[in-house]
């Protein structure tokens, strides 16, 4: 009852300070995010939105005998202005542990962040996230992960997408494991 409780409390205190959370599954995964707004919380200025930002995946694929996880935490900053064309970026950096092999793996892939609105409620967005050797630690030898996601507001603050994703971690023994490469689909809230 004390870790439902404890768990409870702390789901809700990182929504409350979220300023996106997202869900999203398909069939062998499911992943959540969550961007946490830096701006407000430390008056900074409004030439970048600054983000620190959470990510969980648990893989439960069948060609596995467990389950593998992969947890991220990490920094960005995006253009908050869109551009006459539509277009908008950002970078980031990001700490990656992986639990799918039996090895450690540790990683701290650079990441870049795009979007491209279409129409007020219908965008597509991007994250490209790349460790090589000399960002890799414990018995890691690369991270990469690639990502696309087509969006759709179904609320004043809700979107609904569907996305590709890639990710892949490669070990010092050249062991090179698909984390996840398949199709998914998800809700995101703003607030």
């Amino acid at each position: 009852m004390k870790n439902i409780l404890a768990g409870s409390l702390l789901a809700s205190s990182l929504v409350f300070g979220a300023s996106s959370v997202d869900l999203n599954i398909n069939k062998d995964t499911l992943e959540i995010n969550g961007n946490f707004s830096l701006n407000e919380a430390y008056d900074l200025n409004n030439n970048s939105d600054y983000f620190l930002t959470l990510s969980f995946l648990n893989s439960e694929a069948k060609s596995s005998p467990k389950s593998e996880k992969l947890v991220s935490m990490g920094f960005k900053m995006m253009n908050p202005y869109i551009s006459d064309n539509g277009f908008t970026f950002g970078v980031g950096i990001n700490t990656v542990w992986a639990d799918n092999n039996e090895d450690n793996f540790l990683a701290i892939p650079i990441n870049i962040y795009g979007a491209y609105q279409i129409i007020e409620d219908l965008h597509i967005d991007t994250h490209i996230a790349y460790a090589p050797k000399v960002l890799s630690f414990a018995k890691a030898k690369r991270f990469a992960s690639g990502e696309l996601r087509v969006n759709y507001k179904v609320i004043d603050n809700g979107y609904a997408y569907i996305g590709a994703r890639s990710i892949s971690t490669t070990y010092e023994d050249d062991t090179k494991i698909k984390f996840d490469n398949n199709l998914f689909y998800g809700f995101k809230v703003q607030f």
